[in-house]
């Protein structure tokens, strides 16, 4: 169990072990308390990702200091014991060179050194590859079954978000995927490069959201859609509806960024970068590190503001709770 475990926090498990795992945590507490103390351990990693890049001539000085001690330990005489014999008289016998000496110290310290500047940064790397391989994985997923749902909508639209009442939040797209039987998963989808939820909640139904309390809807509403970022819809002329699907290339439909506003954004996957799904079915990790090379922001509308695109071009993504107008009221 603690391997799967592990492999489903890195994202290095297929498609069916990760939802045998999800399963898993759901059932049994024992399990989730597993899982919470392999994921302690691993934050241990997350303090300073800094890549360690050691001096050039490090390995030749380390080596020279090798050979130099080796060779004052070999013009130096051994060391003699004097020990006493059956009889009274004194023998001397060499004294044992397999104490541990000075030099050998600073030798080991110095390869560990150097072992740590090589190996921690590449198990780091290898950590952000895999959760943010994973992170794609699950956006592929989820694009397949949006593009099956819009294939089936008479007006081949992507999943509405009402602009009142308790289906007014970026987060019912999988609400509805669910309830068309498009998801083959019961729980919402987490990036692992996000804090998880404390609990593994079950994506609700239609009814649920609609009967619940304002209080439970709006724990309902902050963990339907997972940690992704829906599209909030566009304006058609004067009619608010969602995108039409029409397998645009630089059209954004989802993506696994949390949306914390332009200034101090807090993106995913050690605030790197995020992915984006477009409509034509292809993913892309955006890093923060270059300029964005796309038409619009994925994130915000034309004119700035997280809210529903101005017109059927522009993207713009809401992460769960937010509805697609700030006007809009979310429980009735």
């Amino acid at each position: 169990m603690r391997e799967d475990l592990l492999g489903y926090l890195l994202g290095a498990l297929e498609p069916d072990e990760e939802r045998r795992v999800e399963r898993l945590l759901q059932r049994d507490p024992v399990a989730r308390q597993e899982l919470a103390r392999i994921e302690a351990s691993l934050k241990v990693f997350d303090h300073d990702e800094t890549a360690f890049t050691p001096p050039d001539d490090l390995i030749a000085k380390t080596m020279d200091f090798i050979d130099a001690s080796r060779a004052d330990r070999a013009s130096t005489p051994s060391a003699m014991l004097m020990e006493p014999l059956r009889n009274g008289e004194l023998e001397r016998r060499p004294a044992s060179n397999r104490r541990w000496r000075i030099p050998d110290a600073l030798v080991a310290v110095v390869s560990m050194i150097v072992l740590a500047g090589l190996v921690f940064p590449a198990m780091l790397q290898q950590r952000f590859e895999a959760r943010r391989s994973h992170c794609q994985q699950n956006l592929q997923e989820l694009g397949t079954s949006l593009a099956h749902f819009a294939i089936n909508d008479p007006q081949r639209q992507l999943p509405n978000i009402d602009l009142e009442g308790p289906l007014a939040f970026a987060g019912v797209f999988m609400v509805k995927l669910k309830e068309a039987e498009l998801l083959d998963r019961e729980n919402s989808i987490w990036c692992p490069s996000q804090d998880q939820p404390e609990t593994y909640v079950a994506i609700p139904s239609i009814s649920e959201l609609q009967s619940a309390s304002l209080s439970k809807l709006t724990r309902l509403q902050a963990v339907s859609g997972g940690h992704l970022a829906y599209s909030l819809g566009v304006m058609d002329g004067e009619e608010y509806r969602s995108p039409r699907y029409e397998a645009r290339s630089t059209f954004a439909i989802l993506g696994d960024a949390p949306i914390r506003g332009l200034n101090g954004a807090q993106w995913a996957h050690e605030g790197r970068g995020y992915n984006l799904l477009y409509e034509d079915g292809r993913v892309r990790f955006v890093s923060n590190d270059v300029p964005l090379q796309l038409y619009d922001h994925p994130f915000v509308n034309l004119e700035n503001r997280a809210e529903a695109g101005l017109n059927i071009n522009d993207a713009s993504l809401g992460e769960r709770p937010p509805a697609p107008f700030v006007w809009v009221r979310q429980s009735l």
